[in-house]
């Protein structure tokens, strides 16, 4: 082999060592490059979904609000209205009740419901009964003889003005208390009972009532 075939040889032997190095680093370099865009998609998918998480979460926070606000407004528009039925049905219901005892079959009832629950309750001695203004004679001797009937000693019978309709039957230190105010005492029950009438959880048989007339026909009768 001559001295240029020699210089051949060797110029091969470099280029081809030169190709070997070249493409080394070309392909460590393609690797590092992908690995380099790996990372940066991965940490930027991360980025991506904290935010979109953060989005999501505000968004959730604002729907929420936006929920309770209007369940607020609701419940208050609720209130007021039942405040406004309230304060119309109240005096209504007071003045049914008084026509009641004004009704000479609808206040017979009264009393007779009014004396058996106080036969029940109270002792058979020493009763006075208090009653509003107007109570006839002819009723009057009508419950004496109820009370005599059931062995009940004779009451001190007694008209109380304080009173518009109804009785009050008192013995041995404890009350009945029948007359219309006694009725209305407990206001939060009657008014959430008025409430429930109007709206429609109570089904009455023998046909639809209005809450007023319901509420008073659950009264004495």
């Amino acid at each position: 082999m001559n001295t240029e075939e020699r210089e051949r040889a060797l110029l091969k032997l470099v280029e081809d060592e030169r190709d070997k190095v070249c493409s080394r680093l070309l392909a460590e370099a393609d690797e590092r490059a992908r690995t380099m865009v790996r990372d940066a998609y991965q940490r930027e998918r991360a980025a991506l979904h904290q935010r979109i998480v953060a989005e999501r979460s505000r968004a959730e926070g604002i729907l929420r609000a936006a929920a309770a606000e209007r369940a607020t407004a609701e419940r208050r528009r609720g209130e007021q209205a039942d405040a406004r039925l309230i304060a119309a049905a109240w005096p209504r219901l007071q003045a049914q009740l008084a026509e009641r005892w004004s009704n000479p079959d609808q206040r017979r009832r009264w009393v007779q419901t009014t004396l058996a629950q106080a036969i029940e309750r109270l002792p058979s001695r020493g009763w006075t009964i208090r009653h509003a203004g107007g109570w006839p004679q002819a009723e009057r001797e009508a419950a004496l003889a109820q009370l005599a009937q059931a062995g009940i000693s004779p009451p001190a019978l007694r008209a109380d003005g304080d009173l518009e309709a109804g009785l009050v039957v008192a013995a041995g230190g404890a009350v009945l208390d029948m007359s219309l105010e006694g009725l209305l005492r407990d206001r939060a029950r009657i008014e959430a009972r008025l409430l429930a009438l109007a709206k429609g959880r109570h089904q009455p048989r023998g046909g639809a009532r209005t809450p007023i007339r319901a509420a008073a026909q659950e009264a004495p009768s």
